[in-house]
């Protein structure tokens, strides 16, 4: 025989899980359009020539490899 104390911890969460549901919803919403905005991304890239590319390359690494000034 279940317990009524479990029954309602059983509910507790049932509720909390379905009360999530809107939040969830905008997380995924915002997970499609971050895929989205990847994918567009993607597709640029592929657009410019493979020199435009490694210079966009060698400049961002050397960015994330000096530190900027007046830090």
């Amino acid at each position: 025989m279940i317990h009524p104390t479990q029954v309602g911890d059983d509910v507790e969460q049932l509720l909390e899980l379905s009360a999530s549901g809107p939040q969830v919803l905008a997380d995924l919403d915002d997970c499609v359009r971050r895929l989205r905005e990847v994918q567009a991304a993607k597709s640029a890239l592929a657009q410019l020539s493979t020199e435009d590319v490694r210079r966009a390359i060698a400049r961002r690494h050397l960015r994330l490899l000096t530190p900027e000034s007046g830090s």
